[in-house]
């Protein structure tokens, strides 16, 4: 009967035991949106969509033979006050960092609202989805 107990006891504080690993944890991203005309505040750097330069992105509901892509106008204002307009072609790829300062890291994910078949989006509808990393 010792034996048993002996044996339960171990079983339990085994299952309770938990191996240390040497898993790297990624550092969380931030996700803001930026309207058309309006500034996003990133920390101490500002980023504002100027303009959809060319939205030429395949409407959902339609079968197209070019995916299309958008062009966008974007400012951006650092820290110390300088001031950063880049145009940016957005065509469903991944898109590399457009800013990086002290840490800073922002990228553009792409833009919205998507088009479809059904409406035209209104200028001041449009956004830009921003990824922000340290």
């Amino acid at each position: 009967m010792k034996t048993y107990y002996i044996v339960a006891i171990i079983f339990l504080f085994s299952a309770f035991a938990k191996a240390q690993d040497s898993t790297t944890v990624e550092v969380p991203k931030i996700y803001i949106k930026a309207y058309n005309g309006k500034l996003a505040q990133i920390e101490a750097t500002t980023i504002r969509l100027v303009e959809v330069l060319e939205d030429s992105r395949c409407p959902k509901g339609v079968d197209c033979i070019w995916a299309g892509n958008a062009k966008v106008l974007v400012e951006i204002t650092s820290e110390s006050g300088k001031k950063t307009t880049k145009e940016i072609i957005l065509n469903g790829g991944r898109l590399a960092p457009i800013y990086s300062e002290e840490g800073l890291v922002i990228s553009i994910n792409g833009l919205a609202p998507y088009p479809t078949s059904l409406s035209k989006i209104k200028a001041s509808d449009y956004y830009l989805r921003v990824e922000v990393s340290n």
